[in-house]
């Protein structure tokens, strides 16, 4: 089998890779799944491949941000993904994720220009009225500038820097090959199913490279709050947006957390901590479509005293069933009926499903039982949904991605909540809305839509069976009709009866030399030069057949 360095295009990329996280403390990750085999001596420099202990999960944290931010933006966003994933890498690291700054040296304006130019067909100062050419914010993707249409009015101008879609695109390449390699060689990471991960993500920042897509969660977002009176969403400017440039209304405010220093403004920070778990309450809930990445420094306070979310380039959503199965789960907690947790968990599993239902049941109920209420009684649900999520990584069982983001989300609405008002409790906010979409599901007119949909179902089941059926029958008449078996753990067994089978062949061989050697060297008078020959192979395929079983250490 060749070599992960023989198989990746860029070879030099990898070799970066594998130095970065030798150098970060991850060279016994680096050793296990071989990621330095095949890749030039030269290009390593000389570093050690160690199969030393990566330490304590709140120490990788740390040092997987430092790697991270070391590789440049494509894996800075790939942890950034990895952090609403405790499922796979556990609390610690997740939290640890949460840190990572996407933050960059600005672009030279003249290829910022040059992207706008691009894009909209004209320069800035034949579009805008002012444009400033020093950014307000620069991250890895993009970075936004102030500017005034040609009315006066302030707007915000988010360009996507040069040349990123195609570092990305060599850097997703590369991921998805160590990503195959990875599943491939090492077991207890195959579960998590790496290249599904890296697949995700790959859709992810695909999504979140084309502004129109942002520019359009921006208006669902105005929809969705049109007429309330403590949500300030901005205006996106069609015709001077694209797919690399998005120009929506300045917000005119202050972070969320520099609230207390401007008491002019009279917004307690008690008061915006409770809008903003309400608000995402709804959006999760009622809309179906959320804010994934709430941290302080994506929200802000206007002069009218109306919270402001900004960077809606990472948006979830959710199904009306997904939302209701989400509530169900809370509740179930809230009232620590362990039967209750499984059945509203598995359905946001991948699989739906627990090879070992029983022990998964013990680990909740002990949970409930111990910790649950304690958790969720100080006002940490995010935190008690998270040791929900331990408890599923315990048991090898991954979250569908958003629901992830769903729950970082509410991880990090509630964590600014708390950094708002120490004392704040998100369970009687929260509460009501689980009540009433348990309450709406067991509803007459949710069972009868229910069974309308079923019914439905049901009729165009009917529909396609005979055409089916019709199919499946011709094949069969026709005796094309295949079917594909895949005989899983096989090949271990099947390596050992080969080797088995090649050491009885060795024996039987050396065995029938020496017998041979031995009759000729008998046949007349003195030494049998053929006896001798008989006697050295058989000496050779004994020493051969020794070694392979020494090597093997099945003995």
């Amino acid at each position: 089998m060749l070599a992960l360095g023989k198989r990746v295009g860029n070879v030099v990329r990898l070799a970066e890779v594998v130095q970065v996280l030798i150098k970060h403390g991850f060279a016994n990750v680096v050793h296990r799944a071989q990621l330095h085999e095949g890749i030039p001596a030269r290009l390593l420099r000389g570093m050690h491949i160690l199969d030393t202990p990566s330490g304590e999960p709140e120490t990788q944290g740390k040092r997987l941000c430092a790697a991270l931010m070391e590789l440049g933006p494509t894996f800075v966003k790939f942890g950034q993904i990895l952090s609403t994933r405790p499922d796979l890498v556990g609390n610690a690291v997740s939290e640890s994720l949460q840190d990572l700054q996407d933050r960059v040296t600005a672009a030279p304006f003249e290829d910022i220009e040059r992207v706008i130019v691009g894009e909209l067909g004209k320069r800035p100062t034949a579009l805008f009225a002012r444009f400033e050419r020093t950014p307000v914010a620069a991250a890895s993707l993009s970075q936004v500038h102030r500017a005034a249409l040609k009315d006066g009015t302030a707007v915000a101008v988010k360009v996507q820097r040069p040349g990123i879609e195609r570092v990305i695109e060599s850097d997703l390449s590369l991921m998805r090959r160590i990503a195959e390699w990875v599943a491939a060689h090492v077991e207890e990471i195959a579960w998590m199913d790496p290249v599904g991960v890296v697949d995700e993500f790959a859709r992810s920042i695909a999504r979140e490279l084309d502004f129109t897509i942002e520019g359009r969660v921006i208006e669902r977002f105005r929809a969705n709050f049109a007429g309330t009176d403590e949500i300030f969403v901005p205006r996106v400017y069609e015709d001077l947006s694209a797919r690399r440039v998005l120009t929506m209304e300045w917000v005119d405010g202050v972070r969320i957390d520099a609230i207390s220093a401007y008491p002019e403004r009279n917004c307690t920070p008690k008061a915006v901590a409770n809008i903003c778990c309400e608000m995402l309450c709804r959006q999760v809930f009622d809309h179906h479509l959320f804010h994934a990445d709430p941290h302080p420094g994506n929200i802000f306070v206007t002069r009218d005293n109306q919270i402001a979310f900004l960077d809606y380039g990472m948006a979830g959503h959710v199904e009306h069933t997904d939302g209701i199965a989400f509530a169900e789960l809370l509740q179930a907690i809230f009232r620590e009926d362990a039967d209750a947790c499984i059945a509203a968990m598995l359905p946001l599993t991948m699989t739906g499903e627990c090879e070992n239902r029983a022990q998964l049941h013990h680990e909740i109920a002990d949970y409930l039982a111990f910790e649950a209420r304690a958790v969720v009684s100080g006002g940490n649900v995010g935190q008690g949904i998270k040791r929900m999520v331990d408890i599923l990584r315990n048991n090898r069982l991954q979250l569908a991605p958003r629901f992830s983001l769903l729950l970082k989300a509410l991880a990090t609405v509630e964590s600014v909540g708390h950094l708002l008002d120490p004392k704040m409790d998100m369970v009687p906010v929260i509460q009501p809305h689980v009540e009433r979409l348990v309450a709406q599901r067991y509803s007459p007119a949710r069972m009868m839509r229910d069974a309308e949909s079923g019914l439905a179902a049901m009729i165009r089941l009917s529909r396609e069976l005979p055409a089916d059926l019709k199919e499946l029958i011709g094949l069969l008449r026709k005796g094309q009709f295949r079917a594909q078996i895949r005989h899983e753990g096989v090949e271990p067994i099947a390596g050992a009866l080969d080797r088995g089978s090649n050491r009885i062949a060795f024996g039987l061989i050396t065995a029938a030399l020496i017998v041979g050697s031995s009759l000729l060297m008998r046949m007349g008078a003195g030494v049998s030069h053929l006896g001798l020959a008989g006697y050295l192979g058989a000496g050779i395929l004994g020493i051969v057949l020794l070694v392979s079983i020494l090597r093997s250490k099945n003995y």
